[in-house]
């Protein structure tokens, strides 16, 4: 049945991909209610290639649709190519602001950018640095890492009570847990510098890390899983490789929050819109109190 589902996708992809067929609905029904008083932050590793399992331009009117019914206050994504950055500037830049950096000169490279609604905030900082041992220098990288890998943040202000906090993404290697935890020493330094803002700080990404790797306890020594003090938790994988990966149990995406922060509702993004799905990773929600 994984086989065929699989397919299916993969044929209504091409189909979406050539104007050949509509969605009959974009609706999610697994959008959770959020509170006035929270903070809605989402993760989203959208792929960025085309691949068997849906094209770029097929799977994008499907995560656009998902940003716009959990309507985060901001959200960051990974893997986010030109071609993504352009796709929702156009879908979304009516509503949301983008800080974007790509983390090399290469064509295919990505950035790991941060979004916000731009009526709500205003932008009082960003920046991005490469995780390496000279994080102001472009595209460099630790000797091992597989290809250069970044960190984006925006420091933000709501415009109406002025409220703040800093949200930082990112996407670590791929291949060692020993890079992975040189590049979480480095974030831990800029993460520290923003926390001695004294704003809330988020931290969304790709972690390429399960809960217990040595990777993963290192990024808890400074901020704290959302998914382990919310009141409402999904548990569950987030690389879902299109539904491929039914035997994996363990998210490998993290929101991370400083101290202090509360979270209502910790809900994995794995809906399938019309049976197809949005990427090969879940997306992540969270919904924090400052």
């Amino acid at each position: 049945m994984c086989i065929l589902e699989n397919f299916m996708a993969l044929i209504l992809s091409i189909l979406v991909t050539f104007g050949a067929y509509v969605p009959q609905s974009y609706e999610i029904a697994g959008v959770p209610q959020k509170s006035e008083e929270a903070v809605r932050i989402v993760s989203f590793n959208v792929r960025c290639a085309d691949d068997l399992y849906g094209s770029v331009e097929g799977r994008s009117e499907l995560i656009v649709a998902a940003l716009e019914q959990y309507a985060p206050d901001s959200f960051g994504v990974q893997e986010a190519t030109q071609q993504w950055l352009d796709i929702f500037s156009e879908k979304l830049g009516d509503r949301y602001a983008m800080i974007a950096q790509m983390r090399d000169g290469k064509k295919s490279s990505e950035a790991s950018a941060v979004f916000y609604l731009k009526d709500k905030y205003e932008l009082l900082d960003s920046g991005t640095m490469w995780l390496s041992d000279t994080p102001d220098e472009f595209a460099s990288k630790f000797t091992f890492s597989f290809c250069a890998r970044i960190a984006t943040w925006a420091v933000l202000e709501n415009k109406a009570d002025g409220s703040r906090y800093t949200h930082i993404n990112t996407h670590l290697d791929h291949v060692l847990e020993s890079v992975r935890v040189k590049q979480i020493e480095v974030l831990s330094g800029k993460i520290a510098e923003l926390k001695a803002l004294g704003y809330p700080v988020v931290c969304t990404g790709d972690f390429n890390t399960k809960q217990g790797a040595d990777a993963y306890n290192k990024m808890s020594e400074i901020m704290t899983d959302s998914k382990l003090i919310a009141s409402q938790s999904d548990d569950g994988a987030t690389y879902i490789n299109y539904g491929m990966n039914s035997l994996e149990t363990k998210p490998i995406d993290f929101i991370f929050v400083s101290e202090g922060v509360s979270v209502d509702t910790y809900k994995i993004i794995d809906e399938k819109i019309d049976r197809m799905y949005l990427s090969d990773h879940a997306g992540l929600c969270a919904d924090v109190r400052f």
